[in-house]
């Protein structure tokens, strides 16, 4: 059975937390430890914990902290109502569709760039995503579809539209029934807080595809997609093609957005300093008390 979106708080802490517990694992076994497979101390020292202040975007304490950030500072700044609605964008073109075996080498600048340039004059905040597929809709090929989730504001659902149709017009999606640029409309603090904790979780979950097929069994031409779990495996592909990546660096944002940007940013680092600066104050006086 598909698992459900991420887009409550504590889903996004345990999601965040059992996907370092599966790295760890993978990292510490035979496969993870030998052969092609193995992952690089490198890729290791990402989702470590003494990493988090570098933000690297498979590291679980660096998502919760950024995620909790934003959350904040976007509640503060973007007020959706019915009549000034936020939007939940996403924008996924195959032209950022890669064979999994090229996805370390990936360039994700080439993405920002051309989300920018689509949201050139709106009033936005985003980040690029990856989505792991073990299958296309052409056959067992594994890839990874780049894409970009956005939440943007101060626009209007006529403005709304046309981006959305003039993208459409202009790039196809991954799957032949779905749309490149998609959004949702938030009218309310709740919706709008459940987008943005989708939108800056990490690749968690590897994709699926499967025809649709009509009352007779036969394929439609259409197809729909399933998402579950990582396998450990999976979960350590994320590690390698994400490896280098850093939270911050994956942003993008326009006109008030950079403001969104700026401070999650540095709340996000100021936090997690002040952390481990009370993590080795506590040490220190658990030495003291208990000295060797």
């Amino acid at each position: 059975m598909a698992s459900k979106p991420i887009t409550k708080w504590k889903t996004f802490v345990s999601a965040h937390q059992q996907f370092n517990e599966t790295a760890h694992k993978y990292a510490q076994g035979k496969r993870g430890r030998e052969g092609p497979f193995a992952l690089s101390e490198a890729v290791r020292q990402d989702f470590q914990d003494r990493s988090s202040l570098s933000l690297k975007a498979t590291n679980a304490r660096a998502r919760i902290e950024f995620c909790r950030a934003a959350r904040r500072i976007v509640k503060r700044i973007v007020r959706p109502t019915a009549e000034r609605p936020a939007y939940f964008l996403t924008l996924s073109p195959t032209d950022f569709v890669m064979p999994a075996a090229e996805a370390e080498m990936y360039d994700w600048s080439r993405l920002q760039k051309w989300a920018e340039k689509q949201l050139k004059g709106f009033c936005y905040f985003g980040i690029v995503d990856a989505a792991p597929y073990a299958n296309t809709h052409r056959g067992r090929e594994k890839v990874v579809s780049w894409h970009v989730h956005a939440i943007v504001w101060g626009a209007t659902r006529d403005e709304m539209q046309a981006l959305k149709a003039s993208i459409n017009r202009s790039h196809q999606a991954f799957l032949p029934n779905r749309d490149a640029a998609h959004f949702r409309v938030r009218i309310s603090w709740k919706g709008l807080r459940q987008s943005l904790t989708y939108m800056l979780k990490a690749p968690l979950k590897t994709y699926r595809v499967y025809a649709i097929k009509d009352s007779n069994r036969r394929p439609t031409g259409d197809y729909r997609q399933k998402k579950d779990w990582h396998r450990p495996g999976e979960a350590a592909a994320v590690c390698r093609f994400m490896h280098g990546a850093e939270i911050d660096k994956l942003c993008v944002a326009g006109l008030g957005g950079w403001e969104v940007w700026e401070r999650t940013t540095a709340r996000t680092t100021l936090t997690i300093g002040q952390q481990d600066v009370d993590r080795l104050h506590a040490l220190i006086r658990a030495v003291a008390r208990d000295p060797i």
